[in-house]
């Protein structure tokens, strides 16, 4: 590929406007990414979780083999690590609820504690006021000081999860860079960002944060 067929972002890795990696000294794709390292501590990883579906498994995986950047990442997080699930709305085709996410998204390689630097906010008084929500699922504990407010959208009527259904989630997220993050929820699958929902007697959920991308 020369020069002149890069694109803007390809041009940018190639001209090494986001460094070097630490590690392997290779140009990052982006501030704090570097595409040869990264895939390996994914990879890591891959054995201490399972959505329970090898073709989620596999979505998830290859996501995050591929991932250039945070934007380009998809993340199985347990539903435990969700707080202040609160109903909004139902539509004819889908249900909206709003939720803090504890951990946040995925952001970078901390090379200086070896670890993934997320986005976390402070967490204000009002999130701990509508903790005592009687309709409020999970509610926030005193003790727990940051999160990530995310919106949950759930479709319905989806009978089942194909590969072929997952190939469209994967095209749509490279294709538009959509950014969509995974975790666990009893007995329904839901892609939010999409418009594609699957209810399942499984435990699957997908979500998409709040972040213009």
């Amino acid at each position: 590929m020369s020069e002149n067929t890069l694109s803007r972002y390809e041009k940018q890795i190639f001209d090494q406007k986001f460094g070097q990696c630490f590690d392997c000294n290779l140009p990052n794709t982006y501030y704090g990414w570097c595409q040869n390292c990264n895939p390996k501590r994914f990879q890591q990883e891959f054995s201490k979780w399972t959505s329970g579906n090898k073709y989620i498994d596999k979505l998830i995986q290859d996501a995050q083999l591929r991932a250039r950047n945070f934007r380009e990442v998809i993340e199985w997080i347990p539903y435990n690590r969700l707080r202040n699930i609160q109903y909004l709305a139902k539509g004819g085709f889908s249900t909206i609820y709003n939720a803090i996410w504890l951990d946040g998204y995925i952001e970078s390689w901390d090379d200086k504690i070896n670890r993934w630097k997320r986005n976390v906010d402070l967490l204000e008084n009002e999130d701990y006021e509508n903790a005592k929500n009687e309709n409020i699922k999970s509610p926030l504990d005193e003790n727990e000081e940051r999160g990530y407010h995310v919106v949950l959208k759930s479709l319905n009527n989806t009978q089942n999860i194909s590969e072929a259904f997952l190939n469209e989630v994967y095209y749509l997220l490279y294709q538009y860079s959509v950014v969509i993050f995974l975790f666990v929820c009893k007995y329904k699958l839901k892609i939010f960002n999409l418009l594609l929902v699957g209810k399942l007697s499984a435990i699957y959920l997908l979500i998409y944060k709040q972040l213009c991308c």
